[in-house]
């Protein structure tokens, strides 16, 4: 049991469970976006991420990065920075995925969900959340 508890309060856990969740409703708003609204797929890919990138910056801060070296100010600061490149990051993947590669939309996002998740990991822990 002990070692349960001790998974539940490592911070890789809880950044996987917060970044899970935060995926989810990225990739559910970006297909509802595309299906029931047709919204263009790119457009729909940055309304998308906008969304979990609020959610995450208020749960990784208040459950996975819980002090910081940084001023809040600067820590928001450095976060909206970074969720800037990783949006960059994610459109370029996505156009390439779907446009050069012609993989389906739905996987196309997905691959480029995952692949932005390490850059914000190690972007957070590293330089936003840096403790």
């Amino acid at each position: 049991m002990e070692f349960i508890r001790s998974i539940f309060k490592q911070q890789v856990f809880k950044f996987i469970l917060v970044g899970g969740f935060c995926a989810c409703i990225e990739f559910i708003t970006f297909n509802t976006f595309i299906d029931f609204f047709k919204i263009e797929y790119l457009v729909a890919n940055v309304i998308s991420i906008v969304i979990a990138v609020v959610i995450n910056y208020v749960l990784s801060r208040a459950f996975v990065f819980e002090k910081s070296k940084h001023s809040k100010r600067n820590e928001f600061l450095s976060f909206v920075l970074f969720s800037v490149l990783a949006i960059v990051l994610n459109q370029l993947i996505l156009w390439v995925f779907f446009e050069v590669i012609k993989l389906d939309i739905r996987l196309c996002k997905a691959l480029a969900i995952i692949i932005v998740a390490f850059f914000n990991y190690l972007t957070k822990k590293h330089i936003v959340f840096k403790s």
